[in-house]
C-alpha cells in the first residue's frame, strides 16, 4: 500500500508540471495576460487624451485672454496692420505685459500680439506697407536701442 501511495504521488508531482494539466485543472485560474496588456494601454492612451484635450482647452482660453486684450490697446484702430517690428517674444504672458509697458515707457506704439505657436509678441510699431515696415526696421535697428525683426501677420 505504502508504494502505491508514493508512485501515486510521485504521478501528481510529475504531471503538475505537464501543459496538459494545467490546461484541464480547475484549481488554477486563467489569466488573459493580452487583454490586461490591452486595458492597460487603452487607460493610457485615454489619459494621454484628456491631458491633450485639458492642454489645448487651456491655450485657447490663453489666445482668447490675450485677444481680449488687443481690442483695448489697438482702441480706434479699424484696420489690423499686416507687418509688425517686434522687439520681444515671452511664452509667458505677464512677462510680455511687463516687457510691453517698458516699451510703451519708453515712447514707443506698442502692442502685444499672440503668433500661432502661442508665443506672445510685443511690438514697436505696426505698419500696412511693406516698404515702410522695413524703412521702420532699419532705422530701429540703427539706432542700436532694440533687438528687432518683421513679422508678417496673415
Amino acid at each position: 500500500m505504502q508504494k502505491l501511495i508514493i508512485i501515486f504521488l510521485g504521478t501528481i508531482i510529475l504531471m503538475a508540471g505537464c501543459d496538459f494539466i494545467e490546461k484541464i485543472n480547475p484549481f488554477t485560474e486563467s489569466i488573459d495576460t493580452l487583454a490586461i496588456y490591452r486595458q492597460r494601454q487603452d487607460s493610457i492612451r485615454r489619459a494621454e487624451l484628456l491631458l491633450r484635450q485639458q492642454e489645448a482647452e487651456r491655450r485657447d482660453l490663453a489666445r482668447a485672454d490675450t485677444l481680449r486684450i488687443l481690442p483695448e490697446e489697438a482702441a480706434g484702430q479699424t484696420v489690423m496692420e499686416r507687418y509688425h517690428l517686434i522687439v520681444g517674444a515671452f511664452r509667458t504672458q505677464s512677462y510680455a505685459r511687463d516687457y510691453h509697458e517698458r516699451i510703451i515707457n519708453l515712447g514707443h506704439e506698442s502692442r502685444i500680439l499672440l503668433s500661432d505657436n502661442d508665443f506672445h509678441l510685443v511690438t514697436i510699431k505696426s505698419l500696412n506697407d511693406y516698404r515702410n515696415a522695413i524703412n521702420e526696421l532699419r532705422a530701429v535697428r540703427d539706432q542700436g536701442e532694440h533687438e528687432v525683426w518683421l513679422y508678417i501677420s496673415d
